[in-house]
């Protein structure tokens, strides 16, 4: 079975967060279920690439495209549309763009299925929120209704879906991770040479996107009404707009910029490196659909301080770390609780049942299964 995943970026782009990955691994995995899986996309540093690759086994057709944002229109409608007569199940993964919509017109009139996996995007935040009402006016509620499955990757995703679909038509399927480069890391002192730190600093790490929605100024505004002795935080992944000026802005107001850290983003080793130099892992974002670098870090044997507004929370909760309300001084006790060695002992000892419950065994198992039972009741 031939299985079409549509996405407006894929990997390597990893500037754009967890998804390319995430989509790629979902591409890989398929492979051992019989499918072949195909990926339709953009390529974001070259408006007009247009060609066919293997990215390490997956089919990739990269589409020229031109504008940017939510007008980032394919120029080859001709080679959109022969991948989707091609592909026996479409699968959509993402909101904000204009691919999902196009490629859902002609799955429609070729009576292919689809599925439907908005990524955490269908409640606006951040900014433009006017934009996204008007997009989900225009085209989410559509391809919801087009949709024969509408995939949520967390129980709090599920609820906020449920104006969307209804079971059975909406699914809960969470994420997964790759265990293997997390099970043996390297040394943590290559991270630590770049920040010029010694091997007694304490290291408090975050990985990912600087983005509003990360919530970081209000963690730098925690950790500052902590002030941990001999401990840095390190910002670790590419910047969204100015909202690395912001968070700049915000250490040097609270005195604390000699104390944060910020690398840019890192990718493989390095990335790796850094989750090996780090005490804690910390996600304190407004929300996270699921959250893959919680579930890396805790892959990595890291302590988790993450808020109860990602995905991933509840399976963490003292069992893998702490999970806190959205707030500066929640944010502020529970760095305070997870820097105490015998509550980080007490709230991460079941972080082993945790990481059983990560790879891609089972979302690859239940996609299985959904891709099959849409082929079997296609007309």
């Amino acid at each position: 079975m031939r299985i079409l995943q549509v996405t407006s970026y894929y990997f390597p782009e990893l500037k754009f967060g967890g998804p390319p990955l995430k989509i790629h691994a979902l591409s890989k995995g398929l492979r051992q279920h019989g499918h072949e899986a195909s990926v339709l996309t953009f390529f974001s540093e070259d408006s007009a690439r247009s060609e066919v690759m293997d990215r390490e086994g997956v089919r990739v057709r990269y589409l020229p495209w031109t504008g940017s944002g939510l007008r980032q229109w394919p120029r080859d409608r001709a080679a959109l549309e022969a991948e989707v007569a091609a592909a026996d199940v479409i699968h959509v993964h993402g909101l904000y763009n204009l691919l999902g919509p196009l490629a859902m017109r002609p799955a429609r009139r070729a009576g292919r299925p689809c599925v439907l996996e908005p990524l955490g995007m269908f409640t606006p935040r951040g900014r433009n929120q006017w934009v996204k009402r008007l997009y989900h006016a225009a085209f989410t509620r559509r391809m919801a209704q087009q949709a024969r499955v509408v995939i949520a990757t967390s129980p709090q995703e599920f609820t906020e879906l449920q104006p969307l679909a209804e079971p059975p038509k909406l699914v809960l399927r969470r994420n997964g991770i790759d265990l293997a480069p997390f099970e043996h890391l390297p040394s943590g002192n290559d991270f630590r040479r770049t920040l010029g730190l010694p091997d007694n600093r304490r290291i408090v790490l975050f990985l990912g996107r600087l983005s509003p929605v990360k919530n970081l100024e209000q963690f730098i505004e925690a950790f500052a009404r902590v002030r941990p002795e001999n401990t840095t935080l390190a910002l670790v992944g590419p910047a969204e707009g100015d909202y690395l000026v912001k968070l700049k802005a915000t250490a040097e107001r609270l005195s604390v910029a000699d104390t944060i850290a910020f690398t840019g983003p890192l990718y493989d080793g390095a990335k790796l490196s850094a989750l090996a130099a780090a005490d804690l892992f910390v996600m304190p974002s407004l929300i996270e659909s699921y959250g893959n670098a919680v579930a890396e870090a805790v892959a990595s044997s890291l302590p988790v301080l993450l808020t109860d507004t990602c995905g991933i929370a509840p399976a963490i909760h003292e069992r893998a770390g702490l999970a806190v309300p959205l707030g500066v001084e929640s944010l502020a006790n529970g760095l305070r609780t997870m820097l105490d060695p015998a509550e980080r002992a007490r709230l991460t000892s079941r972080r082993a049942e945790v990481v059983a419950n990560l790879s891609w065994a089972e979302p690859l198992r239940q996609m299985d299964e959904i891709y099959r039972q849409l082929a079997r009741t296609s007309p």
